[in-house]
């Protein structure tokens, strides 16, 4: 599987940090101080799906920035480079504190039932995904009108939630960031990131 950076661990944690800091977001320090007091840098990007190991949710983050930057150049989009870093950065704030681990009995190659370690999700705030992480976010910095939308339908038509079927198409031509933080969060999702089988 191809991959986008060689950054982990602590080397990963820095670079995002420097990115934060670097948009001087009144209230930027108390995002980052969130971030590294919580499992945002252990925590994985998902339970069965891409990114489903420790440290997941920082790679995908770091993923999806790396992506949709590319995508502001190469299109001139015209986002402003803080927006970048915060939507890509911070799309996925609403998976801290989100995962736990439990046990689950699998078969292995020889047919024999062993019991394995797996995530499982404990939502204690239901807002729904892209809403939950906008809600975190402007607890501790003011968001844009852009920066808020992308973060609310990052997750294309899957984030449809109510009776407005057509919010995604809508929430794209108001704001065309929407698409391409969507399309960012699938690439990173599926053409770089591993699921660990279990």
């Amino acid at each position: 599987m191809n991959k986008l950076h060689s950054l982990t661990g602590k080397d990963l944690q820095n670079k995002i940090e420097e990115l934060l800091r670097s948009t001087k977001r009144p209230g930027i320090e108390r995002v980052i101080k969130f971030l590294a007091d919580r499992d945002f840098y252990t925590a994985p990007a998902s339970t069965r799906f891409h990114g489903n190991h420790e440290g997941g949710l920082a790679e995908h983050s770091y993923n999806v920035f790396l992506l949709l930057d590319k995508k502001n150049i190469d299109y001139g989009l015209g986002i402003p480079h803080n927006s970048v870093i915060i939507a890509g950065l911070l799309h996925d704030i609403c998976k801290v504190d989100f995962y736990t681990t439990g046990t689950r009995n699998v078969k292995d190659k020889a047919g024999k039932w062993q019991q394995v370690r797996v995530y499982q999700v404990e939502d204690k705030l239901v807002m729904g995904h892209g809403a939950k992480s906008v809600y975190m976010l402007q607890n501790m910095i003011r968001l844009t009108l852009q920066e808020a939308m992308m973060i609310r339908w990052h997750m294309g038509p899957f984030a449809n939630e109510g009776d407005n079927q057509y919010g995604f198409n809508n929430a794209c031509e108001q704001v065309p960031a929407v698409c391409a933080i969507h399309t960012a969060d699938m690439e990173a999702s599926n053409l770089f990131e591993e699921t660990k089988k279990v």
